[in-house]
């Protein structure tokens, strides 16, 4: 039945109905307490609902639960990002990349997080990232390397 709910809710969200994918995906979390990947969906959900500090809270938990699981890991260290928290959101990255070292979001977001630090470490996995097969992971990955390879020749 959580499982059930989980993807009605994530089929809600991908056709734009937020509200109902929301609906659905609180139900699977409260048949399915504690599961992963229904606290990363509702997570998704909340923050397209406008509930970022919700939305937060629960990739938190979800981090806490599964530290290399990599999509809540992703979307977590987003947020610390756009609040320029790079050493946090390299500290979340790091599991993920301990499991899987090639996952190129994982990728991109670390060398998003070590862009102003340490910027050949950055370089290495901004080119982890662009091997990955999502264009918009590989287009980001590849703009990143381009303002690396521009500030380093500065």
């Amino acid at each position: 039945m959580g499982a059930d709910l989980y993807r009605e809710g994530l089929e809600r969200l991908e056709a734009g109905d937020v509200e109902e994918g929301r609906r659905l995906l609180e139900a699977a979390l409260r048949a399915s307490p504690g599961d992963v990947a229904v606290m990363h969906g509702l997570a998704r959900a909340l923050d397209l609902a406008g509930e970022r500090a919700r939305a937060e809270e629960l990739l938190e938990l979800a981090h806490a639960r599964a530290p290399d699981a990599p999509e809540p890991a992703c979307d977590l260290a987003m947020f610390l990002l756009e609040r320029g928290e790079e050493a946090r959101a390299e500290q979340v990255l790091v599991p993920v990349l301990s499991a899987l070292p090639s996952h190129p979001r994982a990728n991109l977001h670390l060398a998003l997080a070590l862009a102003k630090t340490a910027p050949e470490r950055a370089r290495a996995h901004a080119a982890k990232a662009r091997q990955g097969d999502e264009p918009e992971v590989r287009e980001q990955a590849v703009a990143l390397e381009r303002v690396l390879a521009s500030a380093a020749s500065r």
